[in-house]
């Protein structure tokens, strides 16, 4: 088991990091692409995502204030 901990905790300092940022950038990918028709983009899947935008709200909320803006850059999705 004390193997196993050491493998596990070397794969996660040495791999770890990068995993994470690249979840991120896909997770962002993704808030793209389910917003996208707000952005004046056409989105094909947008009637699959319409139960997915209350849950995303939260999500959306973070991803601005990642990119560096105080409030939503969408008037009309009032997140802050």
């Amino acid at each position: 088991m004390r193997l196993f901990e050491f493998i596990s905790e070397f794969y996660r300092l040495k791999f770890g990091q990068e995993f994470a940022r690249e979840a991120r950038k896909l997770d962002e990918v993704f808030l793209f692409f389910v917003f996208s028709d707000y952005f004046g983009l056409p989105n094909p899947y947008k009637l699959f995502f319409l139960e997915a935008y209350p849950d995303l709200l939260e999500e959306f909320h973070a991803w601005h204030r990642r990119m560096g803006l105080e409030h939503s850059p969408l008037e009309w999705i009032r997140c802050c």
